[in-house]
């Protein structure tokens, strides 16, 4: 007969989530889940600090099979254990405070709470941080990763190119004629150049370089340079908009008079997903679906599934009221 234990893994790990916990109840017992949950859910930054410590101790072994998949698929050297390590660090801090925790309250976002797959969450994001750094050059070679080879063979070939213009010119090419030379022989030695990602343009031939924190300048990153331009069209879309949202209240009130019986709930109402959606338009943001839903406070899965159908009715509105809209430049 198999002993009970009365201090189980399940149970020890139920223990452990926040007491204001709105995770979903078959994801409880997932792993990692309670720990994080209880940091996720403090706002003290030294107290999450401590309890982040607790967690990385508590699962030293587990982690250290995440880092080991992480060198395999991205290639790192298997001896160096400090790298690996730092870039899950930093995927974890990334995860907890981009989009575990909660912008507008305490506590969790839903994608924390649905969540039941956190190692392998932050496996593929331990990932993208490496890719990132590894196309930006601030790690090793691209060679391995993916999307990563046609990097190093555009960069053999380019230089490939320019070896050949020097030899047949006897002089070292501009910008305008590396880039003219090298597309024209790739043109014409490539079956589909374009698909093949060899083209390149000028922002090609400018290697990519670490800007110092403490001297962040125009000199150094031009990126750093914006340019403010007003909005011509900004006044016509918000007379546009304003007709949307008087079509989606009166949407509202005629459903609401063709309804038979009254309902348990409040409904979710197409003026308040359209103002939602289109809250920081003149921004160019635009919440996803996941983020519109947490904007109307849909928790019910009733609710959510309504928030989705009104958005897709008043995407469709949209349509037609910007159907002759032109931009202006």
């Amino acid at each position: 007969m198999t002993p009970i234990i009365l201090d189980s893994p399940i149970r020890t790990a139920k223990k452990r989530h926040h007491h204001r916990c709105e995770c979903e109840r078959d994801t409880l017992d997932s792993p990692w889940k309670a720990e994080l949950c209880s940091i996720l859910h403090t706002r003290d930054e030294q107290k999450a600090q401590l309890l982040l410590d607790a967690f990385l101790e508590a699962h030293h072994g587990e982690i250290d099979q995440v880092i080991k998949r992480v060198q395999y698929n991205a290639h790192l050297d298997y001896r160096d254990r400090v790298t690996p390590f730092s870039y899950f660090g930093q995927a974890l801090l990334q995860m907890i405070n981009n989009r575990w925790r909660a912008k507008d309250r305490d506590g969790t976002t839903q994608v924390f709470n649905h969540s039941h797959n956190i190692p392998s969450i932050l496996e593929m994001e331990t990932r993208y941080c490496v890719r990132e750094d590894r196309k930006r050059g601030l790690l090793d070679g691209s060679a391995g990763l993916p999307g990563g080879g046609a990097h190093d063979r555009k960069k053999r070939l380019l230089e490939k190119s320019r070896q050949l213009f020097e030899d047949e010119n006897d002089r070292t090419p501009t910008d305008d004629e590396i880039v003219k030379f090298h597309n024209e022989r790739m043109l014409a030695t490539r079956k589909d150049a374009a698909r093949q990602s060899v083209l390149i343009t000028q922002k090609d031939l400018r290697g990519q370089q670490a800007v110092p924190i403490d001297d962040a300048s125009l000199a150094a990153e031009e990126r750093l340079m914006s340019v403010d331009s007003p909005d011509i069209g900004a006044f016509e879309r918000e007379q546009r908009l304003k007709a949307l949202f008087a079509l989606c209240e009166r949407q509202d009130r005629e459903a609401a008079e063709a309804r038979t019986r009254a309902l348990k709930r409040d409904p979710v109402l197409m003026a308040d997903v359209a103002r939602a959606y289109f809250a920081h338009h003149l921004e160019g943001e635009y919440p996803t679906r996941r983020e519109l839903v947490e904007a109307l406070g849909a928790t019910e899965s009733a609710r959510r599934r309504e928030v989705g159908s009104q958005f897709n009715a008043v995407l469709q509105l949209a349509r037609t009221v910007f159907s002759d809209y032109q931009p202006m430049d």
